[in-house]
């Protein structure tokens, strides 16, 4: 079963490997979206990531991730998952116009609430960040609704260091009331990139990834990292298979986690995910995967229990 971690930021254990939903009802129909919520409640998962934008991109342009969601949790009477959604992302055919405001907002939670059929989201988070506004504004929208009970707890994704540190400053020391987790990109692989690039690793799109500052941040705050693309596309099974190419820190990782995965018989994939669980930074990865096969990682990535930090390549350089 997938074990379950708490974090005071939160007022219940969260499972340790969250699903990333990104695909469910758009991409993949309702029969295949179906049957991988229902492997993974299965096995004890109880945390899910979605967002008002996810499945926009389809036919329909409709929030696809979350109507297939709530018509999971009404069709099998589940009441004891814990839903991230997401507001304020910008509309696919105008990616250069900022939606981070209160209105759009209010809309997007709105329309989250209805689709997913929940009076109260239990953890909501801005998608993306507009630098132009000031952080006090986005905050005090974002605890509204949470002073409303119609979110449990707010975060943020896709926000640099010195936004994120600004808006646990302005909350001041009782911020976990408020406030669960952060939500970036961060993988092994990814570490291993910004060192490669002196901590730092620009991304486009108003994606946001968890450099070496951010990695610091989560160290000295305990603000909970919930890691986005924490599998990294299966890197280092395809580096080991000899089609991608890789860095310096790349190639001394893969070597580690080959070591590892050998002395544990499971795929280099397993301990580079369980890395993120067991590395120093409080931290859950958010999974993305197409089948249930795949899925049964889950299980082992939660139960590991050796400390990985050494994996680390911000502890190395």
């Amino acid at each position: 079963m997938i074990r379950k971690i708490r974090f005071d930021s939160f007022p219940e254990p969260l499972s340790a490997v969250c699903y990333g939903c990104g695909r469910l009802g758009g991409d993949y129909d309702d029969e295949r979206s179906f049957a991988l919520l229902d492997a993974y409640y299965a096995m004890g998962g109880r945390f899910l990531d979605t967002a008002n934008c996810y499945g926009r991109w389809t036919a329909s342009g409709m929030n696809e991730s979350e109507r297939c969601i709530g018509a999971w949790l009404r069709s099998r009477q589940v009441t004891d998952m814990v839903v991230t959604s997401k507001c304020c992302h910008y509309a696919f055919d105008a990616h250069d116009v900022s939606r981070v405001n209160r209105a759009c907002a209010e809309a997007d939670l709105e329309d989250s609430r209805r689709t997913l059929g929940l009076d109260t989201i239990p953890i909501y988070l801005t998608h993306r960040d507009d630098p132009s506004v000031d952080i006090r504004v986005i905050v005090d929208f974002l605890a509204d609704m949470v002073k409303s009970g119609r979110v449990t707890r707010f975060g943020l994704s896709n926000y640099r260091a010195d936004r994120i540190r600004a808006a646990i400053d302005y909350l001041g020391e009782g911020w976990r009331d408020w406030m669960v987790a952060a939500s970036n990109e961060w993988s092994l692989h990814e570490e291993c990139l910004a060192m490669d690039r002196g901590g730092e690793l620009p991304k486009g799109d108003g994606i946001v990834a968890t450099s070496r500052e951010l990695w610091k941040l989560h160290r000295e705050t305990g603000l909970p990292l919930f890691s986005f693309s924490a599998a990294a596309g299966g890197f280092y099974e395809k580096l080991a298979a000899g089609r991608v190419q890789a860095g310096p820190y790349d190639r001394e990782a893969a070597l580690d986690l080959a070591r590892i995965a050998e002395e544990h018989r499971c795929s280099v994939t397993v301990p580079s995910i369980a890395y993120l669980l067991n590395s120093g930074v409080p931290a859950i990865p958010i999974v993305a995967v197409s089948n249930a096969s795949q899925m049964a990682d889950f299980e082992a990535i939660s139960a590991w229990e050796d400390d990985l930090s050494a994996l680390s390549p911000f502890r190395k350089g």
